[in-house]
């Protein structure tokens, strides 16, 4: 039982006949607790990747990455955002070498879309959290997710966590800025960095939607034959 995860949905402002339709999603799971579990053996992709003897090769991490993009992109396309997008929060099953499984969990600050924006406020962990986040006067849309999951992205490829030699209050005072970015390794694939690179753009506009994530990631597997 230890090895298996639940995620729980608990928000209370969620409109239920806007969510009951899409929990059986293969990559959004819903659980209302004990004793109903979904088995994710390995955890959370937080805990794979700071497991020493484990790595995430570049096959994987394209799977694993595709596998989250495609169910945001379902969060999306019902009008949620989730706000607290990040490794601790994947729950993975690595069983099959060839195959990992990665799925969306802890919705709990996730907060139906209206107007196409949500007010600002300070939600979310840091360092996952967007720069319009620190800013009370900004218009939040659905792009601080995919700030998010490109400091997910930056996980996967480097397997550390970002900014962990920083204080909390310097991290905040560098997202304020604007400028602060996890450092990206030399090696890393170009086209992973172009994507990773527009997906934390300090520009919401300009950061690509779910929609295309998907499309991109879907590129890189077909260009490494992954099915």
């Amino acid at each position: 039982m230890s090895a298996e995860i639940a995620a729980c949905y608990n928000h209370l402002e969620a409109i239920e006949l806007q969510v009951k339709n899409f929990w059986n999603e293969a990559r959004i799971h819903r659980v209302y607790g004990p004793p109903k579990y979904l088995p994710m053996v390995n955890g959370s992709l937080k805990q794979v990747l700071q497991r020493r003897d484990r790595t995430i090769d570049r096959r994987k991490r394209v799977i694993i990455a595709r596998d989250a993009a495609s169910g945001m992109e379902y969060l999306h396309d019902n009008n949620i955002f989730h706000f607290d997008l990040k490794s601790h929060n994947l729950l993975v099953n690595m069983r099959d070498p060839l195959r990992p499984v990665c799925k969306i969990g802890d919705l709990g600050l996730s907060k139906i879309k209206q107007r196409s924006i949500v007010s600002g406020g300070f939600r979310g962990t840091l360092p996952w959290m967007a720069p319009e986040l620190f800013d009370p006067k900004s218009m939040v849309t659905e792009k601080v997710d995919v700030y998010s999951f490109a400091i997910v992205m930056w996980e996967l490829l480097t397997g550390e966590t970002p900014y962990a030699n920083m204080r909390s209050k310097e991290i905040i005072a560098g997202m304020m800025k604007g400028d602060l970015r996890p450092e990206i390794p030399s090696w890393c694939d170009p086209v992973w960095r172009s994507l990773m690179e527009r997906c934390w753009s300090s520009d919401p506009v300009t950061r690509p939607s779910f929609i295309d994530i998907v499309k991109e990631l879907k590129a890189m597997a077909v260009s490494m034959n992954i099915k």
